[in-house]
């Protein structure tokens, strides 16, 4: 298996985010034009949610590789600091300033509906920390859609202590053994807590359904198609690994899948099109089938095509360089729609339910889209390079400091002999100045690999390799000693004739015969 270089990029990620972005758009204008709440499209409109879904699969999956790698030894271990000044970087900058653009665009009153609600100084606290979600307020109409992302943060403070928990050993296959546990019990508790939130009146109504726990077997979604490629380089999970080889040479038949799993979720089985709450039974089904089909859509183009074959032409269309471009910018695609949106709607004069989504929709997605361009090249980048130079000079920094002092181990170092005193003739002429490039201070030095929070890295095949030997700690046994040489022969002394030394004193080898 070719070893994945870091920061590789799938540009075919890209794409899946501008899909995803612009879904919730769809289903946010459909609903506010009745488009998504009776008519011929409106099932599929109003399943367009559905794109939140993608965005929590991408999460898992690119957030929780390096951490994957790192443990089976492929990867320096991503330290928690930096990654989290990453994230914050991601998410806040381009945030804060929704925040300003809606207090100065739609700043108190709003009508919700049928009615008028008011946002409070202390509502505006709750969003900008995004905590919102926590005291069972979500006030602002223009601001609905921000409880996707406080389950992202919530998702990102949590994963380095997943990954300390799960990832934590120094055997790569048992590593991967309790690596299915964890990834088993992140599984089961997202429709745990909804079953259980859907019998406790309070706590519904308090938005706990819209919290973290209801959405981690969507991030571990993603963390399965993550420890994929790692598995197979220590020939573990040989079943699940199969079947995803095989889906992911086919990926026609993946999307199929995908498609047959969505056309379910649009029928009422998934609970109904409008904002009427679903019931137990409709809530899981749609939450079940939203994954599902997610997985199957990303299951491919996660994996490398094979070598020979024919560029899908779904894959060629997210790929292209417009649509990669469109998901660069699809962060601020998804902050700033729904703001822009309710500005569209008072300005055209555009009343609720009441049709318009030929309008809406294009003038929304032209306008998102001119408001993304702006923050990404603005806000987001900068940010993001400010923060990634920062955290690569910390880890530079120490590691060079952790290179200067000796081990405590060590034996001293003696000193060079002092070089013998040449004599130097006197310069004749000024000396030249020293070139600027010897002058120079020596460069900090990099970190040899650095992950890109932000980027998917490069998969190689899924094809295991021979496994290596796993790491012990037993000692190395010790041969015994080499046994003793015979001792040398003894050299008798020799008695001269008429020695007073009696004969039996004598061996008999060494006696003389008589004279």
């Amino acid at each position: 298996m070719s070893t994945p270089k870091a920061g590789g990029h799938l540009d075919v990620l890209d794409g899946v985010r501008a899909l995803a972005a612009f879904a919730v758009v769809g289903t946010h204008v459909g609903f506010q034009t009745g488009r998504a709440v009776e008519g011929f499209w409106a099932p599929f409109l109003a399943r367009l949610d559905f794109g939140v879904t993608l965005f929590f699969l991408l999460s898992g999956f690119l957030l929780y590789r390096p951490f994957v790698e790192a443990a089976l030894d492929l990867r320096p271990r991503p330290e928690s600091k930096a990654f989290l000044w990453r994230r914050f970087a991601r998410i806040f900058p381009a945030y804060w300033a929704l925040l300003v653009l809606t207090m100065l665009i739609r700043p108190w009153e709003h009508d919700v509906g049928f009615t008028v609600q008011k946002t409070t100084w202390t509502d505006w606290i709750e969003y900008a920390t995004l905590t919102h979600i926590y005291f069972g307020d979500n006030p602002h109409q223009a601001l609905t859609h921000i409880w996707s992302l406080t389950v992202e943060m919530s998702f990102y403070l949590a994963l380095p202590l997943i990954a300390a928990v799960s990832l934590k050993g120094r055997r790569p296959r048992r590593i991967m053994r309790r690596q299915t546990i964890a990834l088993a019990v992140l599984f089961a508790i997202g429709p745990l807590w909804g079953l259980v939130i859907h019998q406790i009146p309070a706590m519904r109504d308090q938005l706990a359904l819209q919290w973290l726990p209801a959405y981690l077997d969507w991030f571990a979604l993603g963390m399965v198609l993550a420890c994929l490629p790692a598995a197979a380089s220590v020939d573990a999970w040989p079943r699940l690994r199969t079947l995803a080889e095989d889906l992911a040479t086919a990926p026609g038949t993946c999307w199929i899948i995908a498609g047959i799993l969505f056309a379910l979720s649009m029928t009422p089985v998934a609970g109904p099109y409008t904002l009427e709450a679903a019931t137990t039974s409709q809530w899981l089904a749609k939450h079940l089938l939203y994954g599902a089909t997610a997985f199957f859509m990303l299951l491919p183009l996660v994996s490398p095509a094979p070598a020979g074959t024919r560029t899908h032409p779904l894959r060629a269309v997210l790929t292209d360089k417009r649509v990669r471009w469109l998901g660069e910018i699809s962060y601020g695609v998804f902050l700033f729609h729904l703001v822009l949106m309710f500005t569209l709607v008072d300005a055209l004069n555009l009343e609720l339910f009441r049709g318009g989504f030929s309008t809406l929709f294009p003038l929304t997605v032209l306008a998102a889209i001119v408001v993304a361009a702006i923050s990404y090249r603005v806000l987001e980048r900068p940010a993001q390079a400010y923060v990634r130079r920062r955290t690569r000079r910390g880890a530079a920094d120490i590691q060079a400091t952790e290179a200067a002092v000796p081990a405590p181990d060590a034996p001293p170092v003696p000193p060079a002999p002092p070089a013998p005193l040449t004599p130097v003739a006197p310069p004749t002429t000024a000396a030249a100045p020293e070139p600027v490039a010897e002058r120079a201070s020596v460069a900090e030095p990099e970190p040899a690999a650095w992950w890109d929070y932000d980027q998917p890295v490069q998969l190689g095949p899924w094809v295991p390799e021979p496994a290596a030997e796993e790491r012990t700690t037993e000692p190395i046994p010790q041969l015994p000693p080499p046994s003793a040489l015979p001792p040398p022969p003894i050299e008798w002394p020799t008695i001269p004739h008429g020695s007073p030394a009696s004969s039996h004193s004598v061996p008999p080898a060494q006696r003389r015969p008589a004279d």
